[in-house]
């Protein structure tokens, strides 16, 4: 019995030694196997302190992740939620932290910059000028596009004001090559992407020096991919953003250089963006009393330089401009320079003195001339159908008169064009005459369904401007194409017939209709009913345009947006 309460008293005190040390060793052990028993694995500053600890710094970066994309979800996307704004807060620096560390290994620094990107925090800016400084072609593309779109984020925002990583993302720019680039095409995108919605004021002479780099060989794939497609246009829309006038002469002469013929379009937009500062350096390049603009059109045979630069003149379209396209139209010594010109009369807002220049350079053009820098069609038949920009009923007969006497090859291109444009202009009176010159057509054309079309429209409203507006509201017919022409017929009488209310009427119709031909016709009606420019009007197209382009929709919206310029520059 005794050694039975020796041996049980031994065995409580072995037992309780035993628990005691168990106790006093249970701490030590979680420490050393990395065990933190108070952990909230689903508050983000746990994971946000083990991005110090290299061996769970990459399961922390995802779980950051997954935290801001979940964050973001439940926030239907609204950066400006407080919980968003609270993981923002706690999270970017220590990211930005990691990337710039030079401890960090290559694929973790890429998961990091790629969730900065996705956050778009100003606070990354360090880390986003480390991309771009350390580029690496073929090594770190994809830090420089990650970087490049959280740079977009952020100038979209308004938010970006670090000079180092503005700096740095042109530096990136200047010597990054398409050519050369074999890993990602939309790092190329997003790396334009970010220098025009950063488009800082310093881009400025910079983008200038950039657009005067010579071009050789615009044939040759790597000139073409990074001088013309991507440095020189990326900077000639800079220029026209940022209303740089100090490059406008430069714009100018690339119109005057044949190996960046590529950059017209932009470099014609870019000046429409400052036509009061871009008028006279135009006019001074047609008349060739600029000296450096006297050299480099000597390249020209023909003189086929003078289109070139008259084409943003008539964008422009301003007074002295068209009086110096006048006195060029005058001065025209070929067919191809007396058609162009004469065409780009139609730009500007209609008067007698303009259709009587567009008449007589008609009558100077060959009757088969083929117009090569207009895919070769023929000049009358050219001149014919852009006649009905004027909007004046009287060239009706005209167009009917040219159309019989066309003969050669005329007498097949004129009356698909000039009684397009007859039915276009066509009064009340005039609409026995149109019919008999589409009835001679031969086969089933698709004028006589157009003319149709036209006079159902035609005989309900007459000369009543908002009969033809109220047209507007109906459905406009899918097939065939033919059955438009209402529409359009509806917004060129309206046109013809209307004042400053009918203007707006027609504007407030613009964003409702998305057929492309007939919201051209109304864009058309509404540059003509604004002879003195209207900047209330040039701001809700410029909107329209926008957001069409936004949603990817292509309702005529280059058309809608070149109105607005002419529109806005037309303002006295």
């Amino acid at each position: 019995m005794k050694k039975a309460s020796a041996f049980a008293l031994g065995f409580l005190w072995r037992s309780r030694h035993v628990f005691q040390n168990v106790a006093m060793a249970a701490p030590l052990a979680m420490a050393v196997l990395g065990i933190t028993a108070c952990a909230d694995e689903s508050d983000p500053k746990t994971w946000i302190k083990r991005l110090d600890d290299p061996a769970q710094r990459v399961a922390a970066v995802r779980r950051l992740g997954q935290f801001f994309n979940d964050t973001m979800t439940a926030a239907n996307n609204n950066r400006n939620d407080e919980k968003v704004k609270q993981l923002l807060d706690d999270s970017v620096e220590p990211l930005t932290k990691v990337y710039t560390s030079d401890s960090v290994d290559d694929r973790t620094r890429n998961d990091v910059i790629k969730l900065l990107a996705d956050m778009g925090d100003a606070r990354a800016t360090l880390a986003f000028a480390k991309a771009f400084k350390d580029f690496e072609p073929g090594k770190t593309d994809d830090d420089v596009k990650f970087a490049a779109q959280g740079t977009t984020r952020i100038a979209q925002a308004g938010k970006l004001t670090d000079q180092p990583l503005i700096d740095a993302l042109w530096d990136c720019f200047a010597r990054f090559q398409p050519s050369k680039n074999n890993r990602s095409l939309n790092l190329v995108k997003d790396l334009e992407a970010a220098v025009m919605a950063v488009k800082h004021p310093s881009y400025g002479p910079k983008a200038v020096e950039k657009l005067s780099a010579p071009v050789t060989d615009p044939k040759d794939m790597a000139q073409s991919m990074d001088q013309i497609q991507f440095w020189q246009a990326t900077s000639t829309r800079l220029i026209g953003e940022l209303k740089f006038t100090p490059g406008i002469k430069p714009l100018v002469k690339v119109l005057l250089t044949p190996t960046k013929a590529d950059l017209i379009f932009p470099v014609r937009l870019a000046l429409s963006k400052m036509p009061k500062e871009s008028e006279p350096i135009l006019i001074a390049a047609l008349k060739g009393t600029d000296p450096d603009f006297a050299a480099l059109g000597q390249s020209y045979p023909n003189k086929g330089y003078i289109p070139l630069v008259a084409e943003p003149l008539a964008y422009i379209s301003r007074p002295a401009g068209r009086n110096a396209i006048l006195d060029a139209l005058a001065a025209a010594d070929n067919d191809t320079n007396r058609t162009v010109l004469a065409i780009d009369l139609t730009h500007f807002p209609s008067n007698p003195t303009s259709e009587k220049a567009y008449l007589d350079a008609y009558s100077k053009v060959d009757g088969n001339a083929a117009i090569p820098i207009m895919g070769g069609a023929n000049g009358h038949a050219i001149m014919a159908q852009s006649a009905a920009n004027f909007f004046n009923p009287s060239l009706t007969d005209w167009l009917l008169k040219e159309t019989a006497a066309a003969k050669g090859e005329a007498a097949y291109a004129m009356p698909p064009a000039a009684l397009q444009a007859a039915i276009k202009l066509m009064t009340n009176a005039q609409s026995k005459a149109v019919n008999d010159a589409v009835a001679k057509i031969p086969g089933q054309a698709i004028e006589k369904d157009m003319f149709k079309a036209a006079s159902v429209v035609l005989d309900k409203c007459k000369q009543d401007a908002n009969c033809y507006v109220s047209m507007l509201d109906t459905t406009v017919p899918s097939t065939p194409p033919s059955a438009k022409m209402g529409h359009v017929k509806a917004a060129w009488m309206a046109g013809i017939y209307g004042n400053e209310k009918t203007k707006q009427d027609l504007v407030s119709k613009v964003e409702k209709i998305r057929d492309r031909s007939v919201r051209l016709a109304l864009i058309e009606a509404i540059d003509h009913l604004a002879p003195q420019g209207d900047g209330a009007t040039a701001d809700k197209l410029e909107k329209i345009a926008e957001t069409d382009r936004t949603a990817g929709l292509d309702a005529a919206t280059d058309e809608v947006y070149k109105v607005a310029l002419k529109l806005r520059s037309r303002v006295p």
